[in-house]
């Protein structure tokens, strides 16, 4: 497992700080649609979600993994949005569980570090590796 980590810091390190600038995306947008729009968590949970989703491809793209290829833009944007969308769905079911016991933005965070773990994963495995 260390290995792992090792091999994988300096991505795994531009892959955070990518996250940290998506997660005030999101936060920033859930925050609009939730407290001054008064829109269900769950829906603006899911707007933030799509909006840092866009962020997210950009600059993993461009420059965490620096792999975006030109022959293959549309199997990796393809193959990026499934692991949003099953990530979404992780995030989801986790913002709406945990929210019944501990409050929407503890959930929110929850929910976010459940979302950067299969993203992460994902990207590296089926998105971005050569």
């Amino acid at each position: 497992m260390l290995d792992v980590l090792k091999s994988h810091y300096k991505n795994l390190s531009k892959f955070t700080i990518v996250g940290i600038v998506n997660t005030l995306i999101d936060f920033s947008v859930f925050y609009i649609l939730h407290d001054i729009y008064d829109v269900n968590f769950v829906v603006a949970h899911v707007c933030a979600f799509f909006i840092a989703l866009v962020n997210s491809f950009i600059f993993n793209a461009l420059w965490t993994f620096k792999n975006l290829k030109r022959d293959k833009l549309v199997r990796q944007v393809s193959a990026f949005i499934i692991i949003g969308l099953i990530g979404l769905a992780l995030s989801t079911c986790c913002i709406y569980m945990a929210s019944l016991y501990i409050g929407v933005y503890p959930a929110k965070i929850l929910a976010m570090l459940v979302s950067f773990a299969w993203n992460y994963t994902g990207s590296w495995l089926f998105v971005f590796k050569d």
